[in-house]
């Protein structure tokens, strides 16, 4: 008997739950999981964005966010987000050493988005 198994790798388990949160509502443009070097796990992005410019500049914010939390709050950072003129990015942590970023548009209903970012995370936390 010939039989074929096919291995879901942790990446594409991942990207698989990246793009059920994306398909949630057409204002998340993207979501990736990027560790805190700056390193891209898994990644759903629309195809004219850098995904290594995000992974070094939301290392960079990381840096900074842990470091205020740390100092000023004495805690650890849970999240950060930045508003543009174009919309949210997004950066949620998911353990030590990774976090999920999401893109999303300046329309979005921000409380909405948070509530399906707490609802994905404890997939995604049981992926990493």
């Amino acid at each position: 008997m010939n039989t074929t198994t096919t291995t879901i790798s942790k990446s594409e388990k991942i990207k698989d739950v990246l793009n059920r949160f994306r398909s949630i509502s057409p204002d998340i443009f993207g979501a990736s999981v990027i560790t805190m070097e700056g390193f891209m796990v898994a990644s759903v992005t629309l195809s004219e964005i850098d995904e290594g410019l995000v992974g070094g500049l939301t290392a960079a914010m990381l840096g900074v966010g842990e470091r205020i939390a740390s100092e000023m709050m004495n805690s650890r950072m849970s999240q950060i987000y930045i508003k543009s003129d174009n919309g949210y990015i997004i950066c949620n942590s998911i353990s030590d050493e990774t976090v999920l970023v999401s893109l999303v548009n300046s329309d979005a209903k921000l409380g909405l988005i948070f509530l399906e970012i707490r609802r994905i995370l404890p997939d995604l936390i049981s992926l990493i």
